[in-house]
């Protein structure tokens, strides 16, 4: 389903930090979060879902049964919660929706949010579904996020930290650094992924000498099944965190091979069209913060052996001036647009005319199937659609689930 009936999706992007109200709702379900799987725990900035991703083709390939909890959805609510290999169906989904909203309005009724309504729900899916082991990814911060309810975990995963979503967790990084080491537990392990000095000092000021962990570092180079060289050091992280963890014993090769079947949505997912001329290749990102800028310039440096038209929008409150200031390098053509159905979506002819100052060669579409017309068919070209998950969601969903085109959007990995 696109988004859920509970709690209302008009309020979707709602956000009330706070675990009052959440645990109130698991108490008058019985406390689902206390019957979860072992968890592994994921907050941080950038590299979260990547993260999660190596994590569940590593365990998968171990012969685990692997829950997973993601936020946003590209394209069906369903993508966020993964019952063991499969997304939640949409009559299990309302089931236990309908038995949070009763549980939620009773006298005196229990003001939840979307994303903590939606997350006592899949705690309840994942309560009454066997599985092996949870992997839990924070929505946005860390500390008063509703994920973070579980009294212990198997291990915490922090994802490098940078500035984004400053309004709700702060205007510096020793703030967002705060909420974000908020989901460390005592006495479970932590492992972080590479850090800026400012966090670093930060995370070490944070947490006491007995929680610190872990930092990971790429000391090898793997075989992934994900493009970007910033996959390595999300898939060092991965294995960090397998490492640190003490209940699954994991082979060397059953990381390897996880490690190479692992896979992840509008993360530089190179995409498959059947109109697609030969000499063109397509890849979706949803990066949309200035390291997600840096990974983006990073990758078209390596792509310079064709011409590269970049496909782009990006919400209002995002640094979209920064975020082309910094690929404008790398972008032989630029190409905006206003992602469909989205109040909060910046107007392709604003981005235009920064684009334009910024002395990037630019056009404005009025939608994907315009955008790809206005590329010369005559030469090798590298498209790459970025700026917004929301902006790949819609992509995905127009081209890979309704026009012929690979579902990409859930693959999960299959157990040798």
């Amino acid at each position: 389903m696109k988004l859920p009936f509970w709690p209302s999706p008009k309020g979707y992007r709602d956000i009330k930090f706070g675990l009052s109200r959440v645990y109130e709702l698991l108490a008058r379900l019985d406390n689902p979060h206390l019957k979860l799987p072992p968890t592994i725990h994921i907050a941080g900035t950038n590299g979260k879902g990547s993260t999660l991703a190596f994590l569940r083709a590593i365990f998968i390939e171990t012969g685990l049964r692997v829950h997973a909890y993601i936020s946003p959805h590209l394209v069906n609510f369903n993508e966020r919660i993964n019952l063991a290999g499969t997304d939640i169906s949409d009559e299990f989904l309302n089931e236990i929706l309908r038995e949070c909203q009763a549980a939620a309005e009773k006298n005196p009724a229990i003001p939840v949010t979307f994303f903590e309504g939606t997350t006592v729900a899949a705690f309840l899916a994942f309560s009454r579904v066997k599985a092996d082991i949870l992997l839990l990814e924070t929505g946005m911060g860390g500390r008063l996020d509703a994920t973070n309810v579980l009294p212990e975990v198997l291990c915490s995963v922090i994802t490098p930290i940078s500035f984004d979503h400053e309004e709700f967790l702060g205007n510096s990084l020793e703030k967002i650094a705060a909420e974000k080491a908020g989901i460390v537990k005592k006495n479970c392990p932590v492992v972080f992924g590479k850090q800026s000095e400012e966090v670093l000092r930060a995370l070490e000021s944070l947490l006491p000498l007995q929680m610190t962990g872990l930092i990971s570092s790429q000391t090898k180079v793997y075989d992934l099944g994900m493009a970007g060289n910033h996959q390595q050091e999300n898939a060092s992280l991965a294995v960090a965190a397998v490492m640190a963890q003490k209940k699954f014993l994991v082979s060397e090769e059953q990381i390897q091979s996880g490690l190479k079947k692992a896979f992840w949505p509008a993360r530089l997912q190179k995409i498959s069209l059947p109109d697609l001329p030969e000499n063109f290749e397509l890849y979706l990102d949803g990066s949309h913060n200035m390291q997600g800028a840096e990974t983006v310039t990073n990758f078209l440096k390596t792509k310079k052996d064709k011409r590269i038209f970049v496909i782009f929008s990006m919400l209002k409150d995002k640094n979209y001036t920064g975020f082309l200031q910094k690929i404008s390098e790398e972008v032989d053509e630029l190409i905006t647009l206003t992602i469909p159905d989205e109040p909060k979506s910046c107007k392709a002819s604003e981005l235009y005319e920064i684009a334009k100052q910024i002395g990037i060669k630019s056009q404005i579409a009025e939608n994907f199937s315009d955008a790809f017309k206005k590329i010369n068919h005559n030469e090798p070209a590298l498209i790459l659609i970025c700026g917004s998950l929301y902006l790949a969601g819609k992509f995905l969903e127009e081209f890979c689930c309704s026009r012929g085109g690979t579902n990409l959007v859930n693959k999960t990995p299959e157990i040798l």
